[in-house]
């Protein structure tokens, strides 16, 4: 514990408080990363963080206060390799502000503008074909691994890509696997 409270004394601005669980919430409350995204010390901090959840559902996340971040890996532990590489990928989409920069610290704010894209954007049959081509060629083929919120905010994203910035439909499925916050070893979409 001692050495928890050392570590987590360094990050500037954040308060602590008595048990290891509340201080994953609170450090999830910051406003911004503690660390450069991609960065090593990132990572670690991510790495241990809980706030994103496998099976966590829309209607809780849209129930969050706007001061929260979605943190950490949901399904597996995070992956150095494959969390450089998303990191990096995410940077050609820097000027998208829909595009997180990093899949694993996603501001509720953007959150629910990606679900309420999902269900606010109405496609085309051409643009929904599209979608559906996009899908086929993530590596899970589809939004995420799960229906969970992230199933919800990818669909929403993947609709704005489609009807906003006129992306194809491998565009798209790159940038799904790269926003992709399952954890895991390197895929065939980083």
């Amino acid at each position: 514990m001692r050495s928890l409270i050392l570590s987590l004394v360094a990050l500037p601005g954040l308060v602590l408080l008595a048990t290891p669980a509340s201080n994953a919430m609170a450090l999830s409350m910051s406003s911004t990363p503690p660390f450069a995204p991609g960065s090593p010390a990132e990572f670690a901090y991510l790495s241990h963080q809980t706030s994103n959840a496998c099976g966590l559902e829309q209607a809780t996340v849209v129930g969050y206060p706007d001061s929260m971040r979605l943190q950490g890996s949901c399904c597996n532990p995070m992956g150095m390799a494959k969390y450089t590489a998303q990191v990096q990928g995410l940077q050609r989409y820097a000027t998208i502000d829909a595009v997180p920069v990093d899949p694993y610290d996603i501001p509720v704010p953007l959150a629910k503008r990606l679900l309420g894209y999902e269900h606010s954007i109405r496609l085309t049959p051409r643009e929904q074909a599209t979608f559906r081509r996009a899908m086929h060629m993530t590596a899970d083929k589809g939004p995420c691994c799960c229906h969970c919120w992230r199933w919800h905010t990818t669909t929403g994203l993947a609709k704005y890509l489609i009807v906003e910035q006129r992306f194809a439909a491998r565009d798209i499925a790159h940038v799904v696997d790269l926003v992709n916050g399952c954890g895991g070893p390197p895929d065939r979409g980083t």
